[in-house]
């Protein structure tokens, strides 16, 4: 949204990545930072230099995040907490789509690459609001989705933008005129699989994940060359051995009441349930330039609340991640629930900032804010759990079990830090986040897969 005050002749582009119901409010802006901001290329093109140096660029905002630490922090000081009520709308534009709006609008050179429902894509002037053009995906015959039609934004290197779509395509569009380029099948919708995350751009890749964890997929989060489309490589978030090792409590330390006895027996009468686990990947993926990997989390297992057909730990469902961008190849992991049976899947982005781990020394950190309403601290290194923030939404009747009858728990399903992005002001050390507090019951009945 870019926005300008009453008492200003001059216009800034504000980096605010939101998007109201049906209409984005727009500031067109022209500051001291933007006029003062860095150049690190033509503005055309889209380089990896202009991505690595996101945070500072005062002219575009090039990341759904922000940047690839995903602190949506911009240091900018002209907007600030004097002069923050006067802004008003400078310009709205209405999209064709009555849906929801979930989107992080990018802005590169002046043009705003915005996405809808339904997978729409607007190049807007970001000064007046005017269409440049107007991208509409052509559905395929099978889309299967959870949780709305909704889409989370583009990614851009070069000359292209990218889109994840419902009937799990990614799509190279030429950002200029909106113009397909290449267009490849992800995975198949028939069998649950779409796309509502925007893409992450590095190193000449697109990283995507799929939705679908509801579904009896297998989850992924795979790599294609940005040029061609071609498929770099994959990585399974529900490995061929997901028991794990029957953790029997949770990240925090309480017990999690499972029957382990009962999900031994499952286990050798059923095998491994890996091949339809879930493990859906919502939100983009953090990236350390130094250690060249990416951090994301995965989500809830499949079926849901339904544990007796999957027996164990269901690795690395409800988990934080981090594989090699190169290979695709796991390098650790930390699962904050084991065998999840009250949806409360890890979706919210990762976070990159130094923290202190348990000696009080400065070390690369991770930040994940939960749906249980808890901030997990990790250690870059080794994913491993240094600590965790008190609760930031009401705590009850945790873990207590679903049962035909019904069974009521606190956070429920929606709770604590769902999809929403937290972000950090790292010169305070501080990290803000959007809790819901909305209370569950929890019915379940065993049925057949799926």
């Amino acid at each position: 949204m870019n926005i300008r005050t009453k008492n200003q002749g001059k216009t800034m582009l504000a980096s605010l990545s939101v998007a109201f119901g049906l209409a984005m409010f727009s500031v067109a802006v022209q500051a001291q930072e933007v006029q003062g901001g860095t150049l690190y290329g033509n503005m055309d093109i889209v380089t990896q230099d202009m991505l690595d140096r996101a945070d500072g660029d005062a002219n575009n905002f090039l990341h759904t995040n922000g940047n690839y630490a995903q602190t949506r922090y911009y240091p900018a000081s002209q907007i600030n907490k004097d002069n923050v009520k006067k802004l008003r709308p400078a310009w709205i534009f209405q999209t064709e789509i009555v849906e929801s709006m979930e989107t992080s609008p990018l802005i590169i050179n002046g043009v705003m690459y915005a996405t809808t429902s339904f997978n729409h894509v607007y190049a807007l002037n970001a000064a007046t609001g005017e269409q440049i053009w107007h991208y509409k995906h052509k559905m395929g015959p099978i889309t299967t989705y959870c949780c709305g039609p909704n889409n989370r934004g583009v990614a851009a290197l070069g000359d292209k933008v990218y889109l994840g779509t419902l009937d799990a395509k990614l799509v190279a569009l030429d950002a200029k005129s909106g113009k397909v380029i290449w267009e490849t099948q992800i995975a198949d919708p028939e069998l649950g699989y779409s796309e509502t995350m925007a893409p992450t751009a590095v190193n000449g890749k697109i990283v995507i994940g799929t939705n679908g964890g509801e579904y009896g997929i297998r989850g992924f989060v795979k790599a294609f060359d940005a040029e061609t489309g071609e498929l770099l490589w994959t990585f399974h978030t529900t490995p061929e051995n997901s028991v794990g090792k029957w953790a029997t409590h949770d990240a925090t330390g309480r017990d999690m009441h499972r029957d382990i006895k009962a999900e031994k027996a499952a286990l050798k009468k059923l095998g491994d349930p890996y091949k339809t686990l879930g493990g859906g990947v919502w939100q983009n993926p953090s990236y350390d330039q130094e250690l060249n990997r990416i951090f994301f989390v995965a989500g809830n297992p499949s079926p849901d609340l339904d544990g007796s057909i999957r027996p164990g730990d269901n690795l690395y469902t409800n988990s934080l991640v981090s594989v090699d961008l190169d290979t695709g190849k796991y390098v650790c992991h930390f699962q904050y629930i084991a065998h999840d049976v009250w949806d409360l899947d890890a979706v919210s982005p990762t976070i990159l900032v130094d923290v202190k781990n348990k000696k009080g020394e400065m070390v690369p950190g991770i930040l994940h804010g939960g749906k249980t309403g808890h901030v997990y601290v990790h250690n870059r290194d080794d994913c491993s759990l240094i600590r965790f923030s008190e609760a930031m939404v009401p705590q009850e009747d945790m873990w207590v079990l679903p049962t035909k009858d019904g069974q009521r728990m606190l956070p429920g399903a929606n709770g604590g830090v769902e999809w929403s992005p937290m972000t950090a002001d790292t010169s305070l050390g501080l990290v803000y986040a959007i809790n819901l507090h909305q209370p569950m019951t929890y019915h379940v009945e065993s049925s057949p897969y799926p």
